[in-house]
């Protein structure tokens, strides 16, 4: 009320209610960047601490380091430009991703019924199907959907095994082709080899022998 605001060059800036999480300059520049390079720290420290928890030390760190990199002049610019409050654009405000129109009220789709065309396709389905019936009908419902639950599962545990062999496959295959392109010697090769070591042990020296002793003679 005394004018230090503007003494000190702070300007208010009023927003439409429910709408800060759209047109907040911080949130969407600031804060966005800082969070991202918050959590690149995070899974840094989690490599080296293998998933320890993040004491207060480490999170001062974090922090400290995602600061730097999100508090910048050029991401607060941005996030004035982006929520178009400066400069001023109230397309950029209304074409935002979490700013949509009124959404008009339509009557509950009612519940499909045992002689519907839609063919359920997993246990859920199933579970729609039998709301808003008798208490046995559900029973039977509930019965059904356990019985796809199990088979989901098993084609699940299938499904992995057999990405699991698909890559034991691939391993084996990439050994086959890396011993397959060694260099094997070819018989003019061998038959070099076996001449030389003939060659060599044809010319090699005898052994010294020792003068015989006087004593001999």
């Amino acid at each position: 009320m005394d004018g230090h605001m503007l003494l000190n060059n702070v300007y208010c800036c009023y927003l439409p209610a429910h709408c800060s999480h759209g047109l907040q300059p911080l949130d969407n520049g600031v804060f966005n960047a800082s969070k991202a390079a918050y959590r690149k720290e995070l899974q840094k420290l989690t490599c080296l601490t293998d998933s320890a928890p993040v004491h207060k030390v480490n999170f001062i760190r974090a922090y400290a380091k995602a600061r730097e990199v999100g508090m910048t002049a050029k991401n607060i610019l941005s996030g004035w430009r982006v929520t178009g409050n400066w400069p001023i654009s109230r397309s950029k405000a209304l074409r935002h991703p979490e700013i949509h129109a009124d959404i008009v009220e339509t009557s509950p789709k009612s519940a499909p019924f045992l002689g519907s065309d839609d063919t359920p396709r997993n246990s859920r389905q199933i579970r729609d199907f039998g709301k808003n019936k008798t208490p046995g009908t559900r029973r039977r419902y509930a019965v059904i959907a356990r019985g796809f639950e199990a088979q989901e599962q098993t084609l699940a545990e299938h499904s992995n095994r057999i990405a699991k062999l698909e890559e034991e496959v691939a391993r084996l295959q990439r050994q086959e082709e890396e011993s397959n392109s060694e260099p094997e010697q070819t018989e003019e090769e061998v038959s070099e080899v076996e001449t030389a070591s003939v060659i060599e042990v044809k010319v090699a020296p005898k052994p010294f022998q020792s003068p015989p002793d006087p004593g001999e003679w």
